[in-house]
């Protein structure tokens, strides 16, 4: 998750203003996790991701971004 976290804001932070800092994709992540981890036992498993993704209202409005891209 890291690993993609950071090519997107490779990919996207030169082009925003203010400028991506270098921490930044590591703070989402963590908050992402965060988010997901409904028991709060450390680890992220499929139910919960899927639960989390269906139900987050800033989830939902990032992927309806895609509806017009495929």
């Amino acid at each position: 998750m890291l690993a993609v976290m950071t090519s997107i804001y490779d990919m996207m932070g030169r082009y925003t203003l203010p400028t991506v800092r270098e921490d930044s994709s590591i703070e989402h992540v963590e908050k992402f996790f965060h988010k997901m981890d409904c028991n709060r036992d450390g680890v992220v498993i499929i139910d919960e991701f899927i639960e989390t993704c269906q139900k987050d209202e800033d989830i939902i409005a990032s992927m309806q971004l895609f509806e017009n891209v495929l």
